[in-house]
């Protein structure tokens, strides 16, 4: 094996460990939904540990209909351990429709220190009569060292307009630019529309990867209309990061190493 592919080897085997672990995901989360003919909505959240260590500081927040609740927090979830936390605190839904649900849940690997990690996850009901939502569209991020794009399309498919309101949800470590709060504008039947939004990554946050969510919703009929378009906000590639500077630090003075002995054996032949 020459030199050259024995340091590529070193180089992916080191690239590869690092997103394999940043990628991992062990929180499982799921909702669970139950609406009375009154419009009172209970809400269940169900948190399970389905790797092979705890974790730590789980804290879960619901978004539902503009209204957030904080739920308890846990210390420490354990391997296999499952945890189902209610809520009935939110206000009850007076328009037929679709109805979105939105928990975000944020958590430790290490009791004191370690990485933080986000997970979110969405669900829907229906309150008495199912309605078809009109508008799509899509997500993309595009990326740069200190900052990330989220590129927005977003399509009215009916023949009439919408005059729709958007949440965008992002999940604690990221926060998003001109973005705050509800955003809306006009659809006209078949038009389409694109927009940009610039998301930072707060300070001594690790992830490199984020799911977010744009809500949208519109009223017609006296109905509630609402859909959500899922996306990855992506910031700065592994091997950008600062966090692996040391390991790719080794990684290089191990080749110098490696390329002064090829040399210097070279050189006595």
């Amino acid at each position: 094996m020459s030199l050259y592919l024995k340091l590529s080897v070193i180089f992916f085997a080191v690239l590869a460990g690092k997103v394999c672990s940043a990628q991992a995901e062990p929180l499982e989360v799921s909702i669970q939904n139950q609406v009375d003919d009154a419009g009172n909505v209970k809400l269940a959240l169900t948190l399970k540990n389905a790797g092979s260590q705890p974790v730590y500081h789980v804290r879960s927040m619901f978004h539902f209909h503009h209204s957030m609740s904080m739920m308890s927090k846990i210390m420490r979830l354990n391997p296999g351990q499952s945890i189902t936390l209610e809520n009935d605190k939110h206000p009850p839904v007076m328009r037929v429709g679709r109805y979105p649900l939105t928990a975000m849940v944020e958590y430790w690997t290490h009791p004191n220190s370690g990485t933080k990690k986000s997970v979110l996850v969405t669900d829907s009901f229906f309150f008495k009569e199912p309605v078809v939502f009109k508008v799509e569209g899509s997500l993309e991020s595009a990326t740069d060292l200190d900052s990330s794009i989220l590129k927005v399309f977003l399509q009215n498919r009916s023949g009439s307009l919408k005059n729709i309101r958007m949440m965008l949800l992002l999940p604690p470590g990221i926060e998003a630019q001109d973005f705050s709060g509800t955003m809306g504008f006009t659809l006209y039947g078949g038009e389409a529309k694109n927009f940009e939004v610039r998301v930072y990554r707060r300070k001594n946050q690790e992830q490199d990867r984020f799911p977010v969510r744009l809500m949208i919703e519109y009223g017609e009929m006296l109905k509630h209309y609402s859909g959500e378009i899922s996306g990855t906000v992506r910031f700065s590639p592994v091997w950008y990061s600062m966090k692996y500077m040391p390991h790719f630090t080794v990684l290089a003075f191990t080749a110098l190493v490696l390329l002064g002995d090829h040399y210097r054996i070279y050189n006595q032949k």
